[in-house]
């Protein structure tokens, strides 16, 4: 194979470098047209969002309510276990205040009998 020499003309490497450039600069600038807008748009974008935000708020007191409802049933439902078992706490007081006062005024073959038929 012969030794082939490409030869370029300088002027062809000054039109393919400033093509090259303007390839570049045009890929890197992405040079946009510019879009009509509203002079308003910002605007009603914040109405926008601001609207989605109340509707949101909305929703999440729509949820704190109702586990408002189901804590004060909780609490209500709880109330009546407490004074259910206050009831009888003052009941079980009151037997054994009975039972105490008994066996304190009871004769000595009363506590014996008493006894006696405890632990049978």
């Amino acid at each position: 194979m012969k030794n082939r020499t490409f030869q370029i003309k300088l002027s062809h490497l000054i039109i393919g470098g400033i093509l090259l450039l303007l390839v570049i600069f045009l890929v890197k600038c992405d040079i946009k047209k510019p879009t009509p807008t509203d002079k308003y748009a910002k605007q009603k974008q914040e109405i926008e969002r601001l609207k989605n935000n109340i509707f949101l708020l909305k929703e999440g007191q729509k949820i704190l309510n109702k586990n408002l409802e189901q804590q004060n049933h909780i609490v209500d439902s709880l109330n009546v276990e407490i004074k259910h078992t206050e009831k009888e706490l003052q009941q079980t007081r009151t037997y054994y205040g009975n039972k105490i006062k008994d066996l304190t005024s009871a004769s000595n073959t009363e506590l014996e009998q008493f006894f006696s038929d405890r632990y049978r």
